[in-house]
């Protein structure tokens, strides 16, 4: 897996940035560490431990990331229906970038794109920026668009490898249990998400992205047979 420096922030997208048997991160029923900083989107420190003693919904994502796009706005009635509940994004790497809009190379820069976010997807959660080499990114699970729910005692509840609104919804409904199961089978963003998403990276981005499509919705659909 594409994991450090330069390495870790790719110039273009391929199946190969992922490893689909690794999720690295505290697991459903596990403690987390609180012990990262962030960058808030004007320029402040922002420390993860400030979240200690409270329910959190964590999510990863990008301005290039359809998955996360896709669901930016029905996060907004979770935030209304769960008042209790912090809700905190991470920005991380781009997930497509090309010749439009490159992996930033600098935290001013990584935390302009995220202001872009912010702005163009109307985005209410507060936002906050992983430093360039993506220590939490790392630590937590890699994927583009990961998410977890952890309760006040610091233990996980619940993370999946990518973050569906209604899945959250449906933990949140009932706190109590530890969910396990963190793989989440999906058909990706809809049409009019993900080809706007995918060009603001240019159009290498999505060039990028529309080549591996056949040969994911096949594993997909396999994945989707097996399991019923």
């Amino acid at each position: 897996m594409a994991s450090t420096g330069a390495d870790y922030r790719y110039n273009r997208f391929k199946q190969s940035n992922y490893d689909p048997t690794s999720f690295p991160g505290p697991k459903a029923g596990e403690k987390v560490s609180y012990d990262y900083q962030f960058t808030s989107l004007e320029g402040e420190v922002v420390n993860l431990d400030d979240y200690r003693g409270k329910w959190l919904v964590i999510e990863c994502g990008s301005l290039t990331c359809p998955m996360y796009v896709k669901d930016v706005k029905s996060s907004q009635s979770l935030q209304d229906d769960h008042p209790d509940v912090e809700w905190l994004v991470v920005y991380i790497r781009e997930a497509h970038p090309g010749n439009k809009l490159k992996q930033a190379t600098s935290i001013e820069e990584k935390t302009s794109y995220a202001k872009r976010a912010q702005l163009e997807y109307r985005e209410t959660r507060k936002i906050v920026v992983d430093d360039l080499a993506g220590t939490w990114h790392h630590d937590w699970g890699l994927w583009p668009n990961f998410v977890y729910i952890i309760n006040p005692d610091g233990v996980c509840v619940y993370r999946a490898d990518w973050s569906m609104a209604d899945n959250i919804r449906e933990v949140l409904a009932d706190r109590t249990n530890i969910t396990g199961d963190e793989r989440v089978s999906h058909m990706g963003s809809a049409p009019w998400v993900f080809v706007p998403v995918t060009l603001k990276g240019g159009w290498i981005a999505f060039w990028d992205l529309i080549k591996i499509m056949p040969k994911a919705m096949g594993k997909i659909l396999i994945h989707k047979f097996k399991s019923s």
